[in-house]
């Protein structure tokens, strides 16, 4: 008998590092929906719940990545029936591990999306979310369908906060804007994974690298939107001689 169980390429280098973008996701989302009790800002929520589903997506990446690789065979015939059904079962888990990826991130930058866009009309949600529909069905047939439609919506996103950095010229959004570059670059790379391993593993440093700097950024904003509130509740009343 000889299993052999995979976690991805590299001995499972790439699904520690899906693990640890998922962390890091979870962890912007925790914040933003901290920051939205605190000030009670609808955009930290939507915040919250894109990357609540952009951590979904690498989780569903890693499940996808478990796999039997090599068949296994006995001698007696029941214990051949048995091991041919948990083959058939892990191909499943791959395949939905897969898909679920696929939606969950989506929905994530499509959330992203709409919230930069200032896009709040249901016909226009409605469209978006049937054409996000359509990329993750045509998907399972040719995957670059996927990489091109996230590469278009992070076009926008990268696009939208380069010129939100031109505005303001402050840290805080050059760092927003860097690292959408970075996740922008690791899903243009991700067309090519074919061609060489390697090219897959620098995606997935790349778009870690991207979501380290979202993180770090996000800490900074959280704190200084703390240390806001804390300053509005310590300023002292007017008097009536003030009015």
């Amino acid at each position: 008998m000889a299993i052999s169980f995979s976690l991805g390429y590299f001995y499972g280098t790439d699904s520690a590092l899906d693990f640890l973008i998922a962390l890091v996701a979870f962890l912007i989302a925790y914040q933003s929906s901290r920051v939205y009790k605190l000030i009670n800002e609808k955009n930290y929520r939507f915040f919250s719940w894109a990357f609540l589903s952009v951590g979904l997506a690498f989780l569903s990446k890693i499940i996808a990545n478990l796999t039997i690789l090599n068949e296994v065979k006995f001698e007696h015939a029941n214990f051949i029936i048995s091991i041919t059904h948990e083959l058939q079962e892990m191909q499943l888990i791959n395949f939905f591990g897969a898909t679920f990826y696929k939606i969950f991130l989506l929905i994530g930058f499509l959330i992203l999306f709409l919230i930069t866009t200032k896009t709040n009309k249901k016909e226009d949600i409605i469209l978006f979310s049937y054409f996000a529909i359509i990329a993750v069905l045509f998907s399972i047939y040719f995957n670059f369908v996927f990489h091109l439609t996230l590469i278009i919506i992070l076009t926008a996103l990268t696009i939208y906060f380069y010129n939100n950095y031109k505005k303001t010229k402050s840290g805080n959004s050059y760092k927003v804007y860097l690292a959408f570059l970075f996740i922008l670059i690791s899903h243009a790379v991700d067309l090519f994974y074919g061609l060489h391993v390697f090219v897959y593993l620098l995606g997935e440093v790349l778009v870690f690298t991207g979501f380290v700097i979202l993180l770090i950024n996000h800490t900074k904003i959280k704190n200084g939107e703390k240390k806001n509130q804390v300053r509005g509740n310590q300023r002292p009343p007017r008097s009536s001689k003030e009015r």
